[in-house]
């Protein structure tokens, strides 16, 4: 039988197709994505916060169908386990909440290392303003190179926002995303703070 032709695929039948490898493989995929589609993605979308993820349910979708093709050619999935429906679903369950496990996990650290790098920025700010000679610790920022500069200028001296700063850096080429502009002021401050402290020892 050829899968492509048939309007109600069985469970077995889908099996079958991706057992025998090559077209009929091709076709038992289709007739799997075409068959559980709709009821996979409000099953993930059920289970979601609301949130706009950068990952969506249909990207869930596709890797819990590679992973249950994996699983069929293994032999570690039969039909005496569960319906194709069910051990989707699990498998998209299983996926989902691992991935939004992981972005609550990115975003916390995040979130911790923003709170230390605005207390540096803080620290480095007062510390600046209390010098008496600014122009001798403006002398100190230019030997952090030219980046740097960039950087603390944008910041401690014109006020701009991290946002801002990201826009400018990335548009010249300086640096390829927010997160290495991130990386890059993280440094800088901490340079800074460093050349700060040994001059008032």
């Amino acid at each position: 039988m050829i899968l492509g032709l048939s309007k109600h695929p069985s469970d077995e039948s889908i099996v079958e197709g991706i057992l025998a490898g090559g077209r009929k493989e091709h076709e038992a995929l289709v007739a799997l994505y075409k068959k559980f589609h709709v009821s996979l993605e409000r099953f993930i979308i059920h289970r979601s916060t609301g949130r706009d993820y950068a990952k969506q349910p249909e990207d869930i979708i596709w890797e819990s169908i590679e992973a249950f093709v994996v699983n069929v050619k293994k032999g570690t999935f039969t039909l005496k386990d569960a319906t194709l429906e069910t051990y989707l679903k699990s498998i998209c369950k299983n996926l989902w909440f691992r991935y939004i496990s992981q972005e609550a996990s990115r975003e916390e650290r995040q979130n911790r290392y923003m709170a230390e790098w605005d207390k540096l920025e803080d620290d480095v700010s007062d510390m600046l303003i209390e010098k008496e000679n600014w122009e001798h610790y403006i002398s100190l920022v230019n030997k952090l190179g030219k980046n740097c500069r960039q950087i603390l200028d944008m910041r401690l001296i014109e006020g701009l926002s991290m946002q801002e700063i990201s826009q400018k850096l990335i548009a010249n080429g300086t640096f390829e995303n927010d997160q290495t502009v991130r990386n890059a002021k993280s440094k800088c401050l901490k340079k800074i703070m460093d050349l700060i402290t040994s001059n008032h020892q």
